[in-house]
C-alpha cells in the first residue's frame, strides 16, 4: 500500500536504462517525493497528458525521442514549458552543457552521479522562483 498523499511533490524520471531509473526513483522516494516513470521522451509526453509533475529529470541519449527533443517539445506547450528540467546524462562535453543551459534546462548532472547531490539539486530547483524563459 502506498503512503503517497495528494500533496506529495511528484517528479517525472525519464530514463531508458531501467537500473538508473530505479536508482533515481529509490532516492527520490527516500526523500519523500512521488515518482512518475517513463522510458523515453515519447512515453513521457503521453504521461504528461495525465499528470503534471513539479519537476522532470531526464536523460539525453534515449531511443525514440531523446532528452533534448523531449525538452523542446515541452517548451511548445504553455503549461508544460513551466516545468523545470534537470538533465542526468553521460554526456559531459562543455558544448553539451552549454547548449542545455542556452535552451533553458535548469540543471545538468553527469553520470555516474552522487545521489545526495541529485536530491540537493532537486530541492534547490523546486525552491527557485519560476521565471518565464524564451528559448528563441
Amino acid at each position: 500500500m502506498s503512503r503517497e498523499t495528494p500533496e506529495k511533490i511528484r517528479i517525472m524520471v525519464v530514463e531508458d536504462e531501467n537500473h538508473v531509473r530505479n536508482l533515481v526513483k529509490i532516492y527520490l522516494e527516500m526523500s519523500n517525493f512521488g515518482v512518475i516513470e517513463a522510458e523515453n521522451g515519447r512515453v513521457a509526453l503521453d504521461l504528461l497528458h495525465k499528470q503534471i509533475p513539479s519537476l522532470i529529470i531526464t536523460d539525453i541519449m534515449m531511443p525514440e525521442m531523446d532528452g533534448i527533443e523531449f525538452f523542446l517539445n515541452l517548451k511548445e506547450s504553455p503549461i508544460l514549458c513551466k516545468i523545470p528540467v534537470i538533465v542526468l546524462t553521460v554526456k559531459s562535453q562543455f558544448e553539451d552543457i552549454k547548449y542545455a543551459s542556452l535552451i533553458g534546462i535548469e540543471e545538468y548532472m553527469t553520470k555516474p552521479f552522487d545521489p545526495r547531490e541529485l536530491i540537493r539539486k532537486v530541492k534547490e530547483v523546486l525552491n527557485r522562483p519560476r521565471q518565464e524563459k524564451n528559448i528563441y
